[in-house]
């Protein structure tokens, strides 16, 4: 069979976004995932910028070892969204991991001329069949810096350094950073540098502004209980197993047997041979001296039972860490773990981390030392996790997180280990010895933390306006960490909040899922409305089936924080398809599932199909288990096209829709298809130049004009290549005329075309704007004359941003051998300022058989004169849908007519016989006539007036008569 080539050429044109985005975008390209259909959920933080997107972010896998690449590739992809320039000079790999489900976390730190951004983070998540999935964090746009220092380092470190002995005392500076330094809506050029003091104990951060030399920001990143300790003082209980190391005259509390190569103990640590967990025993100076001891029998109370309790914890929150979250030590890689106990140089009763190890203080009257409590030792330690992964800042709420996470880390340790302590949600009660907490997880307003995000709580610290520093706590640290707390032990233990119920998961699974949120999603400036989509994202890692993210959501809904409602999931185990084959119902697998506690309202989801531009029409798909469903969409004829789409009800949310009619997908019936010609202007493929504009024609290239006077910035389809007007940097402006680009000549000789390009145009510069306009035009004899397709402007789509469109181009012309496009920008005003640009232009071509069509109605039945007549003409074969005609006219007058649907319908008002010749045409002007009679009789006269008279008891007979119309006559006795 000789196969019909039915031909589509595609110009491709972006959603119009607002006009306030518009400028924001003008400069950057189109934000591509704001309303893209495969992303599932979006949101911006204040400055329009992405903070959390979901879905399906790629249109490929990424193969094993090539995540880093496949990240880059997607911000390349949508530098319109994050306002980037150059994503490849905008972002460094900070960290690449992988995680025990099999996934991978790309973890990239924003630059500016190769100086890092501090706080500007950016995570790529992909799952372990290599899907991008989600993509979370910050980035700042538009930073504009000299980034030459006025103030070298030393003189950086020195004024840092002298600022703090004048309220501190004396530190020790370390290598000063070069960064810039977001702060208080301002970008600084800085030096950041850290202090150390061990008397008393700091660990400064400076942040020295690099042109000025003022200080622009300083804080004590010791991570410490202080006033709302989280131990447990030492209690007197025997402790059978301590791991030391003997050095031929004393023990020492060096616990070797967590490294890799020494297992005498069973411990099955990771550590290498050169770490170890140790414990020094400190008095006024730090860090103090290793604990040791002749008999191995560590008893004297004053300062051994301290050094045994911090020893064993630590020990044991290594051996957890391993077990619960595959984590080997706080760094990821075993390194060593040294606690401090007895420390009084500064005061009792405190604990801090401070960088390199955790420090507890000696004790006063009315206490216990804090290094007998496994929740005080492991809250510390969760500092330490928390340096090592999302590195949350020490003030405002990232500072609350950072608190609260390491609660949770020393509650959920204390619960894992029932046998050394009795498991409660208090913090610290031992660390009294009447047995006061300093916190309660459970109930935190009862130590005056708040249980409720936001003002609304009397024990909320209000951080609007809050400048971080030492006097408050940082905005709040040890306060606002009671919501995150109070957020995990309803999600451990359940119950009702504010007339929220949670049903619990358990404290196992709950610290799964906030270490998973720390390690993985949270960034340095994680506040609690992403930390909560970052624990729902970890809750579905670790149960796909969305039960805990369900409850993780209504935690968070419970104590004021803000979630995503419940929530339908569609998605397509076969694809999508493009095609579908004629004369057969194209079937498509849809699962639908809920995230956040969604549930799909059973009989509710439904297709939605309209076949050639028509009505659409709804069908109910076919259920194949709970979540699986069959969509169908009826069988049609060759070169038809369907746009379709697809909604679900979900039980509290009302309907939700994947795509709908405005952005539908699209399907072409064919037999095949084929690439005529498709270019992204990486190569010169023909297209030539004219015009008697004086500047500004029409250059193929990489965009050159940064996008600073309405110029396209970066090409459409991200192959770097496009045309683009004029194409100077500061000056694409088209001046004194107009420019053409026309293309090579395209053979469409086989069939109608559908034309997709790309286009860019901007005229709202200059003295007198909104005044030009960009015209397309198509020929069919090679450019000997054009019809106009489409007008740009002066005022719609013409500020910028690409655009895509698409039009038949039988619609306009027919098809030919010779087909042109051409398009047309002009400065034709007097001080306008005019920029276009054209990308991304693709023909494709159908196939279909080529058998015609042919009329199967050979003949008409016969009618009365004076009564309704219908009949439906048939015909077979043929290419989409058959449209039917009177040829000749022959109908008109009669009472007669055809529609194009082949119904021969109306009355015929006088007897006699009508002729007509009715043609059949189909998609590809295929064409069949047949020559149709019909007979229209008189209508039905009885002629017989009378009937003989007869003798009663003898058998009557007589036959009635009648005259005129149409088949075999009925009698009937009427009134019977």
């Amino acid at each position: 069979m000789r196969f019909f080539r039915f031909v589509l050429c595609i110009l491709v044109v972006a959603t119009a976004v607002s006009a306030a985005n518009a400028d924001q975008e003008l400069f950057y390209g189109p934000n591509r995932l704001r309303h893209n259909p495969d992303v599932s959920r979006y949101l911006e933080n204040d400055r329009g910028i992405p903070r959390y997107v979901e879905g399906q972010l790629a249109a490929q896998p990424a193969a094993k070892g090539a995540e880093i690449t496949a990240a880059m590739t997607f911000f390349e992809a949508n530098r319109g969204a994050y306002k980037m320039n150059q994503p490849s000079e905008e972002l460094a790999v900070r960290r690449i991991s992988r995680d025990d489900l099999g996934m991978t976390h790309v973890r990239l730190r924003q630059v500016y001329r190769n100086i890092p951004v501090i706080g500007a983070d950016l995570i790529a998540h992909f799952t372990a069949a290599g899907e991008l999935k989600t993509v979370n964090g910050t980035y700042y746009p538009e930073i504009d810096l000299e980034v030459k220092p006025s103030i070298d380092a030393a003189r950086a470190a020195e004024t840092a350094n002298a600022d703090l002995r004048s309220f501190f005392g004396a530190g020790a500076p370390q290598t000063p950073e070069l960064v810039v330094f977001p702060w208080e809506n301002k970008f600084h050029l800085a030096w950041r540098i850290f202090l150390l003091s061990d008397t008393p104990m700091g660990r400064w951060e400076y942040f020295i502004d690099a042109a000025t030399g003022e200080v622009v920001f300083k804080a004590n990143r010791i991570m410490n209980a202080n006033d709302i300790g989280t131990g447990y003082g030492v209690m007197g209980g025997y402790r059978d197993h301590i791991d030391t190391d003997y050095n031929g005259s004393l023990y020492q509390m060096i616990d070797k047997t967590r490294q890799a190569a020494n297992n005498p103990h069973g411990h099955n640590g990771q550590m290498p041979s050169s770490n170890d967990i140790r414990t020094n025993i400190a008095t006024s100076s730090l860090p103090g001296s290793l604990a040791t001891d002749a008999d191995n029998v560590w008893d004297v109370a004053s300062t051994q039972r301290p050094a045994v309790d911090g020893h064993v914890y630590t020990g044991l929150v290594y051996d957890w860490w391993l077990t619960q979250f595959n984590r080997n030590g706080y760094n990821g890689s075993g390194a060593s773990m040294l606690t401090v106990v007895n420390y009084s140089g500064e005061g009792d009763n405190n604990a801090y981390w401070d960088g390199s190890r955790i420090v507890i203080w000696s004790w006063s009257s009315g206490w216990r030392s804090l290094a007998g409590c496994p929740d005080v030792i492991a809250h510390e330690w969760g500092h330490a996790v928390t340096e090592y992964t999302s590195d949350l800042v020490y003030q405002s709420e990232p500072g609350a997180l950072n608190e609260s996470f390491s609660d949770m880390m020393g509650a959920a340790f204390e619960w894992a280990y029932p046998d050394y302590d009795t498991p409660d949600w208090d913090m610290g009660e031992n660390g009294r010895t009447t047995g006061v907490p300093f916190r309660s997880m459970s109930n935190p307003h009862t130590y005056s933390d708040p249980d409720y995000y936001g003002t609304s709580d009397p024990y909320w610290v209000d951080v609007e306006g809050c400048t971080p520093s030492y006097y408050n706590d940082y905005c709040g640290v040890h306060t606002n960490s009671g919501v995150g707390n109070k957020w995990f032990f309803l999600l451990s233990d359940g119950g009702t909040h504010h007339s929220v119920t949670v049903a619990g998961i358990g404290v196992a699974n709950a610290i799964k899922v906030a270490y998973r949120a720390n390690a993985e999603y949270w960034t340095s400036g994680t506040e609690y409305a992403d930390a909560a989509l970052g624990t729902i994202s970890a809750a579905n890692d670790l149960d796909p089936t969305g039960a805990w993210a369900t409850q993780v959501s209504l935690a968070w809904n419970a104590v004021g924080v803000a979630t995503p409602g419940p929530d339908l999931i569609f998605s397509y185990p076969g694809g999508i398809p493009s095609f579908l084959t004629p004369g057969i119902d194209g079937t498509i697998e849809v699962v639908i599932t809920g995230t956040m506690g969604g549930v799909v309202v059973a009989g509710s989801p439904k297709i939605y199909y309209s076949l050639n531009g028509g009505t659409y029409t709804s069908s109910t798909m076919t259920p194949l288990t709970s979540s699986r469903f069959r969509a169908t969409l009826p069988a049609a004829a060759c070169l038809d096209q369907y746009e379709f789409y697809f909604s679900a009800d979900e039980a509290i949310t009302g309907t939700h829709y994947d795509h709908d009619s405005t952005d539908a997908y699209f399907a072409m019936v064919a037999e095949g298809m084929t690439t005529v010609f498709a270019d992204n202007f990486n190569t010169d493929k023909g297209w030539t130049v004219s015009g008697d504009a004086s500047t500004g024609h029409w250059q193929r290239g990489i965009p050159a004009g940064n996008g600073d006077r309405g110029d396209p910035p970066t090409d459409f389809d991200s192959s770097e290549y496009c045309y683009v007007t004029g194409n100077t940097y500061g000056d694409s402006d088209i001046d004194g005329g107009t420019t053409y680009l026309t293309s090579p000549a395209f053979d469409l000789s086989d069939g109608s075309a559908l034309v997709h390009y790309a286009r860019w145009y901007s005229n709202d510069y200059g003295a007198t704007p909104n005044t030009d306009t960009m015209k397309v035009y198509i020929s069919n004899d090679n450019g000997s004359s054009w019809t106009l397709v489409e007008r740009v402007g002066p005022v719609e789509e013409a500020s910028g941003n690409w655009y895509e469109h698409t039009f038949w181009t039988g619609d306009f012309v027919a098809p030919t051998s010779q087909m042109r496009l051409r398009f047309e920008a002009s400065d034709l005003g007097d001080g306008s300022v005019v920029e276009a640009g054209i990308d991304d232009i693709r023909i494709y071509a159908y196939e279909c058989g080529t058998t015609p069509p042919v009329i199967t109605t050979v003949s008409l039945p016969n009618w009365t004169a004076g009564h309704p007549y219908s009949q439906t003409l048939t015909a077979s074969g043929g290419s989409g849908t058959l449209v039917w005609t009177d040829k000749n006219g022959d109908l008109a007058g009669t009472g007669l007519t055809l529609s194009s649907g082949g119904l021969l319908s109306g009355t015929v008002a006088a007897a006699g016989s009508l002729t007509f010749t009715a043609q059949v045409t189909d998609n590809l002007s295929q064409t069949d006539e047949q020559l149709l009679s019909v007979t229209f009789n008189d209508a039905i006269t009885i002629t017989t007036s009378s009937i003989p008279e007869w003798t009663a008891g003898h058998p009557y007979s007589i036959q009635l008569t009648a005259v005129g119309g149409t088949g075999t006559r009925s009698w009937t006795d009427k009134n019977a």
